[in-house]
């Protein structure tokens, strides 16, 4: 990706034919470097058709983030967010945090085109391509410790859930503890992290990660099965989404701020897709234990019976996966 990627794009975000000697003379650049840039978005997945009489035509629609519609679609809850969009970045998580050492305050939201070193659990990579994803992180301040947190992301991913299933998704679920599914297959995610603002608060970014639509190119890339909203039939707009999901996302974050994740673990159960299933976790140090999911404590620890007993597995330790049976 060079400094020219994103203007390309929009470029040639009409839909129509140009060469690339037109496009260089009405950006500034030489023909050249339109072609080199060209055989770089085709790399990433994006379809351009390119013809012998050196014309070229994006294939690839693409929604763009716009600030203004995304605060037409919040209504009148836009002003409880300071909504940031930015073509790239290397982490969106990473940005708000640094700001959250400035005392940034609640309801600053920072949304990426394209995130080029985004992250989830255990620092895994998470892959998306130019405006195939929402990549967005959001800042709270929560009063109190930081322990009554623990259950954070279960309750955003309730949220998520929540919002998708109104919006007509009716095959999404959880897995704990930050990963969205879609007929069983990885949607997205959800990373939190904290940093104390003083004795009494506790600043929060809420990094969340779902796929819109994936490219073959980033679909290799992934080490699990994945699944898009795209084939899933959604059709609502990008920026319409992610207002929807923010409005939602607030209330929750309300709600848990004065009753904690309590509140949500009976719905956050009902949506596991692991409740009550046997189940292999493997752990950080390597070792394994097989059980039953009998559901979630209410700090958001896994209960897992094992033979004849239940024991407890907090988050950020082991990773889910079914028996093959």
């Amino acid at each position: 990706m060079n400094t020219l990627t994103f203007p390309l794009l929009r470029f040639l975000s009409d839909g129509c034919d140009h060469t690339c000697s037109d496009i260089g003379d009405s950006l500034g650049v030489p023909a050249t470097r339109v072609s080199e840039t060209l055989d770089e978005l085709v790399s990433m997945g994006m379809k351009i058709d390119r013809e012998t009489d050196d014309s070229c035509r994006l294939q690839t629609d693409i929604q763009w983030l716009d600030a203004d519609e995304i605060a037409h679609h919040l209504g009148n809850k836009a002003s409880a967010f300071q909504v940031e969009v930015v073509d790239h970045t290397a982490s969106t998580n990473s940005d708000l945090m640094a700001r959250a050492g400035q005392q940034g305050a609640s309801g600053l939201v920072r949304v990426a085109e394209l995130q080029t070193a985004g992250r989830g659990r255990r620092q895994r990579t998470w892959y998306s391509g130019i405006g195939d994803a929402l990549t967005l992180s959001l800042l709270w301040v929560f009063g109190g410790d930081v322990a009554a947190l623990s259950g954070l992301p279960l309750a955003v991913g309730v949220s998520l859930v929540r919002s998708l299933r109104a919006l007509g998704v009716a095959e999404v679920s959880l897995k704990w503890p930050n990963d969205i599914l879609l007929q069983q297959r990885k949607l997205g995610g959800v990373l939190i992290e904290t940093t104390s603002r003083n004795a009494e608060s506790v600043q929060v970014v809420i990094g969340i990660g779902l796929n819109l639509r994936l490219s073959r190119s980033v679909a290799q890339r992934i080490d699990q099965e994945a699944a898009d909203l795209d084939t899933a039939g959604m059709r609502i707009g990008r920026n319409e989404l992610f207002a929807r999901l923010l409005v939602d996302l607030r209330a929750a974050l309300e709600d848990y701020a004065r009753e904690g994740f309590a509140s949500f673990k009976d719905e956050w159960e009902r949506m596991h897709a692991y409740q009550d299933k046997m189940v292999r976790l493997a752990l950080a140090d390597g070792t394994q234990t097989e059980g039953r999911v009998t559901g979630v404590d209410n700090d958001g620890a896994l209960l897992l019976c094992v033979g004849a007993r239940t024991h407890r597995f907090n988050s950020g330790e082991l990773s889910l996966r079914p028996i093959q049976m």
